[in-house]
């Protein structure tokens, strides 16, 4: 059975004796890394004070580490647990970060700390000891194909795939062959929009020390609370949405994909959290409809994660199986864990 389930990929340093806030751990979360103790997801966005996380953070880096220690938490059903593991990257950063992320997974055994008790009554320090038995570490693209190849049973061998991300967009088309690499394009994603939307509040309203993934919740919705006065900026919103879409995803698809791609393409797949946008989808249906057929996957959020996690099924099955298998999508803004235990959340 697949089960899919995800967090907020924010983290804030924490201090003291927390509260229950929650009935289950995905909600709960707080881990100690380094001798600190760190709360992630729900649990930081209810508790903390300036909830953040590094844009496209190296596997090196403090912010990588602890999502990546929290997922493997939120993954687990049990103690001393054996995993196949798959993950990745944008393709952007995939060969500067791809030795990093092989390192960190090499340490095989991570035996991390969490406190129970903000989501168990008379919870306390607890710990878990999982082994990563096999690992592989491939391109985000490349998942989210796998994703739409092995869950969605997609009938098209040509297509061009839009993976519009919080951090980075990604753009290939997809052959029977595989992602022809001369098509392959990351640029900007979402969160170019909510700093230009952070340029304009600015010109007449004091931000404070809003984050940018606090002020992405903003421009979902269209609207923030600065100074205890409601500001609508559903308008703005709606015409920076229109802006990126023109510079940064419609010229790179002219730039990159040829004419001679789009006869042999014969849909157009867009997946991630920038679907949610009604203005992105627009933009999509007028600039391709009359073209081509445009479908907006199902789930978008985790299809990369989906596509990890029959990865590591796969190479979980050429090493002859292990206790479970495990994808894990690391988002700058949301992290999604997709496995193969009944782990309900």
């Amino acid at each position: 059975m697949v089960n899919t389930f995800g967090f907020t990929s924010l983290l804030e340093s924490s201090y003291g004796k927390l509260p229950v806030i929650s009935n289950n751990l995905i909600n709960g979360i707080r881990i100690r890394y380094n001798d600190s103790w760190y709360l992630v997801g729900q649990a930081c966005k209810e508790l903390g004070r300036n909830p953040h996380r590094l844009v496209n953070a190296t596997p090196d880096e403090l912010d990588y580490r602890v999502l990546f220690q929290a997922a493997l938490l939120a993954a687990s059903t049990k103690n001393n647990q054996s995993i196949s593991l798959s993950f990745g990257f944008p393709f952007s950063t995939q060969n500067l970060y791809r030795p990093l992320a092989e390192k960190l997974a090499e340490e095989k055994r991570f035996l991390i700390e969490y406190d129970s008790a903000t989501f168990k009554k008379d919870g306390n320090t607890e710990k878990i000891s999982i082994d990563i038995n096999n690992f592989e570490v491939i391109p985000e693209l490349v998942a989210c194909v796998i994703g739409l190849k092995k869950h969605y049973n997609i009938k098209e061998t040509n297509f061009l795939l839009i993976s519009l991300g919080f951090g980075t967009i990604e753009i290939g088309v997809v052959t029977p062959d595989g992602l022809n690499g001369r098509t392959v394009i990351s640029v900007p994603g979402i969160i170019q929009c909510i700093k230009n939307a952070r340029y304009e509040l600015e010109r007449d309203h004091f931000m404070g020390f809003m984050t940018d993934h606090q002020l992405d919740e903003a421009f979902i919705k269209g609207s923030v609370i600065l100074n205890r006065t409601v500001v609508n900026f559903t308008s703005m919103r709606n015409n920076i949405l229109r802006a990126f879409y023109k510079e940064y995803i419609s010229d790179t698809i002219k730039g990159y994909i040829s004419d001679r791609d789009f006869e042999k393409i014969e849909k157009i797949y867009i997946c991630g959290g920038g679907i949610r946008y009604e203005e992105i989808q627009n933009c999509f249906k007028n600039e391709f409809e009359k073209v081509l057929p445009v479908e907006f996957v199902a789930n978008p959020d985790t299809l990369a994660s989906k596509g990890y996690y029959y990865n590591a099924e796969r190479i979980s099955h050429a090493a002859h199986g292990v206790d479970a298998v495990v994808g894990i999508d690391l988002g700058n803004s949301s992290t999604y864990i997709t496995t193969n235990k009944d782990t309900e959340y």
